[in-house]
Parts: structure tokens; sequence; C-alpha cells
């Protein structure tokens, strides 16, 4: 026993001098030597320092090495300024290197290093990196500083840690955008990061919030970011958002954001601008499809906001988000000279409109909008082929008040020109959409405008009253005032009956003669007026069922009728007609005057034939009838013919089965 006893004290005076000898080469110029030994027999990798800073007196637990340098075979050597150690009691009695403090200055990484397994092991209550510059194919930082607390080797580098961390950098690379002045603070459990606060500036714009990550859920939530003076324009790295969106999908993690601030902010790209723009968005979770939040919420307004060519001024905007639905709480915006404001509902499938209110809106329209509208022309634009998609989805179109005032409306679409001034709707209660068939289902609907011209027809100060209920649509007063004549007209549908029965009456009084033109699709440039009475009826639901249903009939008569063009010019207007549509009319002579007589016009409509009876027109030398029968039921059948003559050339033309012929004969030769 006292044999052993001798050999315990025996080792212990030899661990005392070794340790003793050691702390006083650390004094020495032998002191890098020294460490650079133990560092060959602790491990596989070659370390070396090019020199040691050490006093027992001042700091006996702090080591500073200067200069380190780390070689791995096959890599290239790792080197820092300065590492400052803090050693720990704990290092004398436990297995590895444990250190209450690591400090490494000045380190240029290349790489992300990873430990391997039968390194030593190395641990700080606080490892700490400053003046670092990580540059990988991934991710660059310049002038870094990363603070790990509970950290150890075990495991990979940037993970292997507890508790509190931060990392700032004067500039951090990522997918060719920098990020400048970054800080992040925050802290690491077993099952979540806590991000206290994260700061940064990206293009001209400044950044910060809060956000946690619960690793075993793999959510992520981010409980405030704010984005301020932000500036985008077309070179916004869509690409690098479309990549870190990919990647984010395919790790399976779910975003819930909680609040996101975008304050005076602007966007410029292709098909949306905006400009010193606020927008605040709560709620909200990703994956997940816009009908499917959870009291989500939206407030913007901007100066000026663009979608395709729709321009906003002022715009101001809250809406509320929940699953299938969304409320807009309210609208408003300067647009095309006026005002707009509305509030609605809003589902997958319908739209309520609480109220739509227009002031002042000139709007002149495209002619291609103009043209997709009349269904001359597929959709042409983004905006046009979505609006298009979207109105085939909605089922449900109500509008609970309507009030548009003083607004224009200008189509300059050739085949149909229009100008609406002074345009005045008023609506309570509206069901416009229902089950997909359009129509007056419900409420009270009164139009009026100061001026109108469509085609080159003048109405001035035309009113419009309709009123629906239970589906029993009723148009209960138009009244037309068009020159100094006037047509009325009164009508009704019933959309809860099968096929939609309607009827509806015309009468008009001193009309002007002009209306032909339009009516008949010829060239009949005439002066006088028109007396007339219509009725008809059918059934609307379907196009089908109104060609085998109209029934109706047309009588007009005329009084102090008068060409105002020579009857030459009319007669040549005629030969050159390629089809039964109008042509654009050219300038009328007002000071020709020459009286003609034309026969009453009758046409007939018994399901669906239309038979239109020989119109006789006759001036000094013209002469011309123009018969027709055609079915709505197969319009190719149609039947029209024109003869004209001046005593010398006549012409024939016939429409027929979708073709045409002429002929025209003169007192020197005939022609086909």
């Amino acid at each position: 026993m006292r044999f052993i006893f001798k050999i315990i004290a025996s080792l212990f005076i030899l661990l005392l001098m070794a340790a003793t000898i050691a702390l006083i080469l650390l004094h020495t110029r032998h002191g890098a030597g020294m460490v650079n030994s133990v560092f060959r027999v602790i491990g596989d990798a070659r370390f070396e320092v090019a020199d040691i800073e050490y006093s027992i007196q001042s700091d006996p637990r702090h080591l500073r090495l200067i200069q380190p340098i780390w070689h791995r075979d096959g890599e290239l050597p790792l080197q820092a300024e300065v590492i400052d150690l803090w050693l720990a009691p704990q290092t004398l009695i436990r297995d590895g290197w444990h250190f209450d403090s690591l400090l490494i200055q000045g380190l240029t990484l290349n790489s992300l290093p990873e430990f391997e397994q039968h390194a030593p092991h190395i641990s700080a209550q606080r490892l700490a990196l400053t003046e670092l510059n990580l540059k990988t194919p991934e991710i660059q930082l310049n002038n870094a500083r990363l603070e790990l607390d509970q950290w150890h080797n075990r495991g990979p580098l940037w993970a292997a840690f507890s508790g509190d961390f931060r990392l700032s950098a004067d500039e951090a690379i990522w997918q060719d955008q920098t990020l400048s002045k970054l800080l992040i603070d925050g802290e690491r459990s077993t099952k979540e990061w806590t991000i206290y606060g994260a700061s940064f500036n990206w293009r001209h714009a400044g950044f910060n919030g809060q956000a946690e990550y619960l690793s075993e859920a793999r959510r992520l939530i981010v409980h405030q970011l704010t984005a301020t003076r932000l500036q985008l324009d077309n070179t916004f790295p869509q690409q690098a958002v479309q990549t870190l969106t990919e990647r984010v999908r395919s790790s399976g993690l779910s975003l819930e954001l909680r609040r996101l601030d975008v304050l005076d902010s602007s966007v410029e790209q292709a098909e949306f601008s905006t400009n010193q723009a606020s927008l605040s968005l709560e709620n909200w979770h990703w994956p997940g499809e816009l009908w499917q939040q959870t009291d989500a919420r939206l407030t913007l307004n901007a100066d000026t906001l663009r979608w395709h060519d729709l321009l906003l001024e002022s715009p101001l905007a809250e809406l509320q988000i929940s699953p299938g639905q969304i409320n807009l709480n309210g609208f408003s915006a300067r647009l095309l000279e006026g005002y707009v404001r509305t509030e609605a509902t809003l589902t997958p499938d319908a739209v309520i409109l609480h109220q739509l209110k227009l002031n002042g809106v000139r709007w002149v329209m495209p002619e291609t909008i103009q043209a997709w509208l009349m269904g001359d022309l597929a959709p042409q634009t983004p905006l046009q082929t979505q609006l298009s998609q979207w109105w085939h989805q909605v089922q449900e179109l109500s509008v609970d008040q309507l009030s548009v005032n003083y607004s224009q409306l200008t189509g300059t679409y050739p085949p149909l020109p229009f100008q609406l001034s002074d345009i005045n709707l008023e609506g309570t209660g509206l069901v416009l959409l229902r089950e997909g068939q359009p129509g007056l289902w419900q409420g009270q609907f009164a139009a009026g405008a100061g001026f109108t011209n469509i085609r080159q027809i003048t109405v001035r100060d035309p009113w419009l009253t309709m009123r629906s209920q239970a589906g029993h649509w009723q148009i209960t007063q138009l009244s037309l005032p068009i020159g100094e004549g006037l047509l009325e007209g009164k009508g009704d549908i019933h959309l809860n009956e099968s096929g939609w029965p309607w009827q509806f009456k015309l009468s008009g009084d001193s009309l002007p003669a002009q209306l032909l033109t339009q009516w008949l699709g010829l060239p009949l440039p005439l002066q006088g007026a028109i007396d007339l009475t219509a009725k008809a009826s059918g059934l609307g639901e379907f196009h089908r069922g109104l060609a085998y249903s109209l029934q109706g009939e047309l009588d007009a008569s005329f009084r102090k009728l008068a060409l105002t063009q020579p009857e030459a010019t009319v007669l040549d207007r005629w030969q050159q007609l390629s089809a039964l549509t109008l042509p654009q009319s050219g300038a009328e002579d007002i000071s020709t005057q020459m009286p003609v007589t034309l026969s009453p016009v009758q046409i007939r409509a018994d399901r669906g034939r239309i038979r239109l009876s020989p119109m006789q027109f006759q001036s000094e030398q013209l002469q011309a009838d123009l018969t027709g029968e055609w079915d709505l039921a197969t319009p190719s059948d149609r039947a029209i013919q024109l003869n004209a003559s001046d005593g010398c050339q006549q012409i024939t033309r016939r429409w027929h089965n979708d073709q045409q012929e002429t002929m025209v004969s003169s007192c020197e030769r005939n022609s086909i």
C-alpha cells in the first residue's frame, strides 16, 4: 500500500512539474513550439501557430495563438489572425478540450468545414468568429461576426450549439443578391429556433423582423417583418425568388406570416406597378390557396397603382380573407378622371357588391377590348384571359346599391362606334346573375344619359327603368328621343319560367329617316320622318329556342322623304356593296333635297321565319325594291334581293346561302 501511494505521489509531482514547465515555456519563445508539438500528438491534422501570448499573473486561463494554421490532407489550409482561448476547469478532468470562450479573428473560409469523427472533442461555452469572410458557391459573407453559445464540434459546425446566437455581416450575397448590414440575433433549443431580431438592407430598402422555427413540425412563424422604401423594377431577381420558393416547397416547410408591413415602396413590372405604396398583411399561411386562408387581413394604400392598362390614383383597400370568402370592407380610388368606391363579398363562384359608386369616370374603351366584349376577338391580353376565366366561374352576381353619376363611355371600334355622356345609373337589390344565367332576376334599375351617339344616331336624354320580382323582369319604361322624334318601348321576360318567355312592344313617332340606313344595312341617305309600331315575343333562354319561337311584326310608314345625295351616287354605292352590312357613310349634302317615296315597311316573324314584304323606293330617276326572307334556325339559308335602276343602268344583287351575286346591265353592255 505504501508503495502504491509513493507511485501516485510521484506521478502527481511529475504532472505538477510538467504543468509548471509548460507554464514557464508559455512565457518564452519556446511556447509556440510546445503548442505545435502537443497538437501533433493529439490529432491527425497538423495545427501550427507562429507565436503565443500568455500571462499567468493577469489572466492565467487565457491563451492567445498568433496566426494559427490548420492543415488537412487534400484541402487548402485554414488560417486565422488570432485565436483567443479561455480555458475551463473541466478541461483537466474531462475528455477533450473545453473552453469558457473561444474567439477566432480574421478567418477566411471557402467552404463550411466539417470535423472528422476521430478528431478530439472541442467545446466552448461561447464561440465567437470575428472578421469572418465566407466564400462558397451558395453564399458569401464579408466581414462577418458569428457568436454561438454551448458550441461543440460533434455535428455540423453551425448546428452543434444551443442557446443564444448572433450573426452580423457587412455584406451577405446569395443568388447574386446583396444584403448589407445584416444582423440576426436569436436563440436555439432542441426543438426550435427563435429570432429575436433580424435586420438588413436590400435594394436600397431596410428590413427588420422577428420569427421562430419549430424543427419537429418544420414550421416557420414570422411574427413581424417590415420592409421600408423597397424599390422593385424589371431587374427584380425573379429567378432567385423561384429558386427559394422551390427549395422551400420541396423541403416541406410551412410558413405562417403573422404580420408583414411594406412601407413607402414602389414596384415597376410589365403587368403591375405602384408608387409610394404601403401594404399590411396579417395571418397569411403558405402553402395555402387564397380561399383557404383563416382570418387573413390585407390593407393597401398608394399614390398610384397600375394593373395592366388600368391606372388607379390614391387607391385604398381593406380585405379580410376567411375560408371560401373574401370580404372587401372598403375600396376607393381615383379612376379615369373620376372616383370609384365599393364594398363587396367574394367567393370562388359568387360576387356580392354591397355598394358600387362611380362619379365622373371617363373611359375611352380600347378597340381590342370592345371587339373582345362583342365576341369578335379572342382574349388578347393576360387581363382579358383572366377576366374570361373568372366570368365563366362566377355563378352569382348581385349589387345591393349601385350609383353611377356624370360618367362617360366611348367606343371607337368601327363596327359599333358610340359615345355615352353624362351617364347616370341607379340600382337597388340587383341580382344580375343566378346559377350562371345573366338577367335582372331581382331589383330595381334606372338608367339615363345626357347625350348618346351610336353609329351616328344621336339620342338626347334617353331613359330606361326596369324592375324584377322573383325572376319576372319588366322593362317599365324605355324612352329614346331621337332627333325630333321619340321611340318608346315596354316589355317583360319571365326568367322564372321554362324557356324564358318574353314579349316586347315599341312605338316610334317622327323618327329620323336616317335610321333606315342602320336597320337595313344599306346606304340610303334620306331625310324625313318615320312612324312605326312593333311587337315581338318568343323564348329567350337559348338561341335555339329563340330561333323556333320568335313571333312578331313591325310596321313603319314614312313622311316627307327626300334624298340628300345625288341618285347616281346612291346607285354607285349600292353597286359597290360587298355584303349586307353598313359601310362607312360619307358626308351628306344637305343642299341636295330630292323628294322620294317609299312604301311602308312590313316585317313579319312566324316561329323564327322572318319575311320582309317588298319595299319599293322611287325618286325622279331611281327606282328600287328590296325583298327578303330568312330563318333564324338556318341563318345561311337567307334569300334577299335588291333590284335598282335609273332607267339606263340596272343592278340586281342576291344574297343566298352565304353567297352573293351581282348583275349589272347598262345601255352599253351587260356584266355579271
